[in-house]
């Protein structure tokens, strides 16, 4: 099953974000396309994304689906979901919040997260510095931006 998917055009991102919805919320992916995309808004999550990028929400309520990940990607991913919008937390502290020293092993579960944003690895940040994020680092700048974080 492909799944239906919808696409919007985050203005704070300066790119589309496209959702794939199979029962449940199952990917967001960012593109940078110069040419303009044809949106679609059908699905909940779509609607509570436009208002995360408006500053009108702060949380999301849409059910996600992290089945297909190892048992420890989704500890990674469940924890970081209680992560406040308009928080951060280092990936030695979250590895420290499930458990575990394998801040590097937090990092490669986080690159892994099909669901950026809500799940939102990108308020993950190295002691020295942003750190790395699947949809590049300007992404994940504007994202902290967008949340008061600088």
């Amino acid at each position: 099953m492909t799944g239906n998917t919808d696409i919007i055009f985050a203005q704070p991102l300066d790119c589309y974000v496209k959702l794939t919805y199979k029962t449940r919320l199952s990917s967001i992916r960012f593109i940078k396309s110069k040419n303009s995309l044809k949106e679609k808004r059908t699905f909940d999550a779509t609607f509570e994304l436009e208002q995360y990028f408006s500053g009108e929400k702060k949380e999301f309520s849409c059910d996600v689906d992290i089945s297909g990940l190892s048992l420890f990607t989704q500890k990674v991913l469940d924890e970081l979901r209680r992560i406040k919008y308009g928080e951060t937390i280092t990936y030695s502290g979250l590895a420290e919040r499930i458990g575990s020293k394998a801040y590097r092993a937090v990092g490669r579960a986080l690159a892994s997260n099909p669901i950026p944003i809500v799940v939102p690895c990108h308020r993950v940040v190295a002691k020295n510095g942003v750190g790395g994020y699947s949809g590049g680092v300007d992404v994940k700048k504007r994202l902290l931006e967008l949340e008061g974080i600088h």
